[in-house]
């Protein structure tokens, strides 16, 4: 990751990725699991606040040794939540 601000840009990306996905099965499916499908646009929406809360202001742990790594820390943690939406959204067509 070269820049913080290449990392909002993938945490944008990435999370109006889901949120689209979201809003095309709610158009497909018409009411089957609309509110299903609205928590998880809530859900990541906050997600993006805290994540973007989180490169603007960083707090580092002692698992962080450097910034670089809690930049780290925070990209794993977006694909990490992204991947597991995206596989709840898959089995809610199954």
């Amino acid at each position: 990751m070269a820049s913080k601000k290449n990392l909002k840009k993938d945490i944008n990306f990435l999370i109006d990725e889901v949120i689209g996905t979201c809003l095309m099965r709610q158009a497909i499916q018409k009411n089957k699991q609309e509110k299903e499908l609205d928590d998880t646009i809530n859900e990541m929406l906050i997600f993006r606040e805290e994540l973007l809360e989180k490169v603007n202001n960083p707090k580092l742990t002692d698992a962080d040794k450097n910034l670089r790594s809690y930049y780290r820390n925070l990209y794993s943690e977006l694909l990490k939540k992204v991947n597991d939406t995206f596989d709840k959204l898959n089995k809610m067509t199954e």
